[in-house]
């Protein structure tokens, strides 16, 4: 049966050879031109469709036949193959084959063909086509350099050296001309991911080449011949120079400062004192990155940005949180990032950072005045303890400061920084002391901070936290702990020596005494703890995730403002609250009470008051009655007044202004002192920890006169979008941010949520159309985004882009120079948002800025607790799985198609930023396809390169959702928009489906702008 199905194709096919052979003799008698050629042969062809591709086969087999080609069949199979007649790969693809050199002035004419016909080559529109056109050039090429390379040994064993001289300089010339155009340079990029194993050959032929022309014939090749091949040599290899170097997204070497570093550090500083210092380091690096700074330019403004922030902060609450900050924390950022870079030496740029900072003498000599400290000198003494400095450049540093300083300054020993410096010193040992609790032994020594790792015993115990409460030692205990990643630990063994002393073991007397103040003492500092540092630093252990304390905190502390359901505040038993409604109300002391546990008076005092203030309200008890009730409560615990204004203040915050008055008035009992303390139980200094707590929990549900350390940061006058236009203009004009500026922005925050925050901020800084003005903005912004980096991220890609895309009266916003600089911004946030989320996933996670969930816990969370429903599962209410997009009009097909044998990409669609950025290319790709040039067209544009310029592999994560025929519509839309290095920045070369977008788009760019205009 093959016999018989195959005879008909053979002689169709030798049918066809003789009528173009035939055809040929007739052509060569008749002197045909190459037109008439063409017309003659376009019959034939018409009359034997399925043979046309036989055709260049046979001309190349007649035109070969002697020593010497036949130029005439030459010239007709050339203009066969440009008249588009014959595929052009498929001619190239038969030349390729063609290895003999022993015929010399045959490969002559071949390579002269080759030349002809792929510098003249057109480019098609398939994809298909485009591939093969790639592999096609680069097989081209690699035949020549094979040429060349064989030519050069031939030359050693033959007399025939001028023939092959003459193989090689045109084989050279054919290459040059051939590479050195922009298409083809581009094409052969796409070519070295579409082939990888061809591609290598053909590079090793290349260096074959090279070496053997470095090598050996020196004195027979001509010196024209050498520089003939070496120029070819030099345009190959101009196609590893299509990637597109990174660049600078933002200008700020002409600031004075660096907006982006100084309000980094000052959000690090002032609302992050107990994150740990890698997500703030990697912000600093994609900093740099993105500005790119040199590394001893970071390091001047990072230090800038400490002493300009204890200048601002001298003699505030704040100025202890700087002080931790620049002499314990800053110390470990600079480590860490000398960890991350093992390869730089970091002593020779921070050396030189410091010696670019001391040019700011009036900064340096203001800050050392206000904190009589020689603050560079002491900064340079931790860096060099840090081994960040040698102790030659430490000497060289502090001489050099100690001759250009204008005043001189004698350290005082209750500077700040001393006094932190000297308490980070004794943490460890504190804490060690708190650890030693449970070894019963009599205690010898009294506890001081020195010797606080010897507490053996409660009452030593007790001691030391005593110590602890006095002056100001816990809140220079808690900053250095805060910075040195020291405080959970701190925290959690407040909370063991809480439930130590929370249960009685029939002690009598000072043991029982002992105890209660433990327990006192210790919960007043956790409530510290909580509301300075968040309650994020108590819980996130899971050994005492069940621990009273926390358990209470969780229900009950009012949080940022944000008070707790009434309904958290259960009784452990109703008889023992009834008991305890008779004690108090006889006046009795509540220690002789039958409660085992120090724990159940904090659970049932809140509803024995709530008896109490029920009966008040309705004339049942008087109110010096009620004073005396409060003066009982008060007398030896300071912890259960702050459990019972926290009662009071969730109750509070849900009855109506009319029926507050008597709740007030008990809030103003609990927070005056008591009148006849006892004094052998510290009173005085659990009562000063006591009062700033209660103030923090009240303040929010007090009238505005009556607050204490309030601010109100929207007066009654103005609405948030006034407060927030000239706080904004206010940092743009400063330049960096002042701690007012940043205590207002969270606040407005916190207040009208990221949508509105987003939404200010970029319509502030689109404001001015100065380009100097604008970079300045733009810094600025990107940085203070860094609040809520989640967040307003999402915020920004789902809400405010498009509202500004698809808003015609927005359309101005978007003119350049206002939209260029916001798709700087949004690709910058864009890029931090992904290094953080990826840092999150190597490490163990980190206390969140702003103490706030991101979306993706909160959706995970709610499908846990949806999971756990027995009935009644709400479809809306859970995470959809895998999310395909196509619902929504997003078609991933595309994207994820694949060769056999390729992996298909895959994406993590159930993260947010995927969805919002899948959701905001899927608008581009839409509004791509107006005709019309718009602002929000220009912006598109810039928005892809300027994530083009950020560097490949951000660019790779923010155009991995770009539709590939969007590529095609914004070069039809603007002509020459994107050169062909931008395509292949924007196409994904490792994918099937990326080179073919790549190859058809740098195909179209070439037909729009022509040949010579394709870079």
């Amino acid at each position: 049966m093959e016999t018989v199905n195959s005879s008909p194709n053979k002689s169709v096919s030798s049918s066809f050879a003789s009528k173009v052979k035939a055809l040929l003799m007739r052509a060569w008698r008749e002197r045909w031109s190459e037109q008439q050629w063409g017309i003659h042969l376009k019959t034939v062809v018409n009359s034997s469709n399925s043979e046309s591709k036989d055709l260049p086969e046979i001309l190349l087999q007649q035109a070969l036949v002697g020593p010497n080609p036949n130029a005439l069949i030459i010239g007709y199979l050339k203009h066969t193959v440009l008249s588009q007649m014959i595929a052009p790969c498929s001619a190239l693809g038969l030349i390729q084959k063609y290895d003999d050199i022993s015929k010399p002035y045959c490969t002559i004419g071949l390579i002269e063909l080759t030349e002809a016909i792929a510098c003249n080559i057109s480019v098609t529109s398939g994809m298909e086509s485009s591939v093969v056109l790639c592999k096609c050039l680069q097989q081209t090429l690699h035949w020549l350099m094979m040429c060349v390379l064989q030519s050069l040994k031939a030359m050693k064993d033959s007399q025939q050296q001028q023939e092959y001289i003459s193989i090689i300089d045109a084989a050279s010339l054919a290459a040059h001309h051939i590479a050195d155009n922009p298409t083809v340079q581009a094409l052969l990029y796409v070519a070295m991911s579409e082939d990888q194993d061809n591609y290598r050959d053909y590079e090793q032929s290349v260096i074959n080449v090279r070496g053997t022309l470095s090598q050996s014939l020196s004195d027979v090749l001509p010196s024209q011949t050498k520089q003939k091949v070496g120029t070819a040599l030099q345009t190959l290899s101009k196609v590893q120079d299509m990637a597109l170097p990174s660049q600078a997204l933002c200008e700020v070497s002409n600031l004075g400062i660096c907006p982006t570093i100084n309000t980094l550090v000052t959000l690090e500083a002032l609302l992050n004192p107990s994150s740990d210092v890698q997500p703030f380091t990697d912000q600093l690096c994609v900093s740099e990155r993105l500005l790119h700074l040199p590394r001893s330019t970071l390091y001047t403004e990072i230090i800038r940005a400490c002493f300009m922030g204890l200048n601002n902060c001298a003699d505030s609450p704040d100025e202890l949180k700087w002080a931790a900050f620049t002499y314990i924390k800053l110390p470990q950022v600079l480590r860490y990032m000398k960890q991350q870079s093992p390869n730089q030496e970091i002593g020779e740029d921070l050396f030189q950072g410091i010696r670019d900072l001391m040019n700011s003498v009036p900064l340096l000599d203001l800050v050392e005045i206000k904190l009589k400290c020689e603050c560079l000198k002491y900064l340079i003494g931790e860096f060099s303890k840090n081994d960040l400095l040698d102790k030659t450049q430490a000497q060289l540093l502090i001489n050099k400061r100690s001759t250009e300083s204008a005043t001189k300054i004698e350290t005082s020993s209750q500077s700040s920084l001393i006094l932190i410096l000297r308490n980070e010193q004794q943490l460890s040992r504190i804490i060690k002391g708190l650890s030693n609790f449970s070894h019963l032994d009599s205690g010898k020594e009294s506890a001081t901070l020195d010797n606080a790792d010897s507490s053996k015993t409660p009452s030593d115990l007790m001691s030391l936290l005593c110590l602890l409460m006095s002056g100001r030692n816990l809140e220079f205990i808690l900053a250095g702990a805060a910075c040195t990643g020291k405080l959970q630990s701190l925290a959690s063994k407040l909370v063991k020596i809480n439930e130590f002393a929370k249960q009685t073991q029939g002690e009598m007397g000072k043991m029982a005494q002992t105890r209660t103040m433990l327990f006192d003492t210790s919960f007043l500092m956790l409530c510290h703890i909580s509301q300075v540092y968040g309650l994020e630093v108590i819980s996130p252990s899971p050994e005492y995730s069940d621990s009273f304390f926390v358990q209470w905190a969780t229900r009950c502390l009012p949080e940022d403002g944000k008070y707790k359901c009434i309904d958290n505040f259960t009784p452990t038993d109703q008889s023992k609250v009834d008991l305890l409604i008779q004690h108090l109300l006889s006046g009795m002391d509540i220690n002789k009470l039958n409660i085992t546990r120090m724990n159940e008076y904090c659970l049932n005092f809140p509803l024995a008051l709530q008896e109490i203030l029920i009966a008040w309200e309705h004339g049942a008890i008087s109110a010096d009655t009620i004073k005396m009730i409060i003066e009982v409560i008060k007398n030896k615990m300071c912890c259960i007044p702050v459990v019972l204004c926290a009662w009071l203040c969730s109750y509070i915050s849900m009855i109506p202004d009319k029926a507050r008055e008597k709740p007030l008035q008990m809030i103003q009992m609990l927070q005056t002192s008591a009148l006849n303390p006892d004094p052998d139980l510290n009173y005085n200094e659990r009562y000063a920890l006591m009062t700033p707590i209660l103030q923090k929990l009240i303040n929010d549900i007090l009238p505005v006169s009556r607050r204490v350390n309030y601010t109100n940061y929207v007066p009654s006058d103005k609405l948030p979008s006034q407060v927030m236009d000239e706080c904004i203009k206010g940092v743009f004009r400063l330049g960096w941010l002042d701690v007012k500026a940043v205590q207002t922005l969270e606040y407005l925050l916190n207040l009208c949520g990221s949508d509105w925050f987003c939404d200010r901020c970029i319509e502030a800084m689109l404001e001015s159309s100065r380009l100097e003005d604008l970079n300045r903005a733009l810094s600025l912004v990107f940085a203070l985004f860094h609040m809520d980096l989640e967040h307003i991220t999402l915020s920004l890609l789902f809400h405010t882009l498009p509202r500004l895309l698809q808003t015609t009266r927005y359309h101005s916003l978007l003119t350049d120079p206002r939209g260029n600089t916001l798709a700087k911004l949004s690709v910058m946030i864009l890029v931090s948002a992904q290094n953080s989320k990826n840092a999150e996933k190597d490490t163990i996670p980190h206390l969140r800025r702003g103490r706030k969930r991101s979306r993706k816990e909160v959706e995970l969370e709610d499908v846990e607790e949806t999971e756990c429903r027995p009935v009644k599962r709400s479809k809306s209410s859970s995470l959809e799985p895998q999310l395909t997009l196509d619902s929504e009009g997003f078609n991933f097909d595309f994207l994820t198609a694949k060769e056999d044998g390729e992996t298909s990409p895959t994406f993590d669609t159930k993260d947010p930023l995927n969805k919002a950025l899948a959701n905001l290319m899927r608008l581009m790709n839409a509004l791509s396809q107006d005709s019309q040039v718009s602002p929000r067209m220009s912006f598109i544009i810039s928005f892809v390169q300027e994530a083009i310029n950020c560097g490949s592999h951000n660019a790779k994560f923010i155009l991995q959702f770009m539709p590939p025929q969007m590529v095609s519509n914004l070069l039809k839309s603007v002509q020459g928009v994107l050169d062909n290095r931008n395509i292949l920045q924007i196409c994904d070369l490792s994918t099937s489906i990326g080179r073919k977008v790549a190859s058809q788009a740098i195909c179209q760019n070439s037909r729009l702008k022509g040949p010579a205009n394709s870079a």
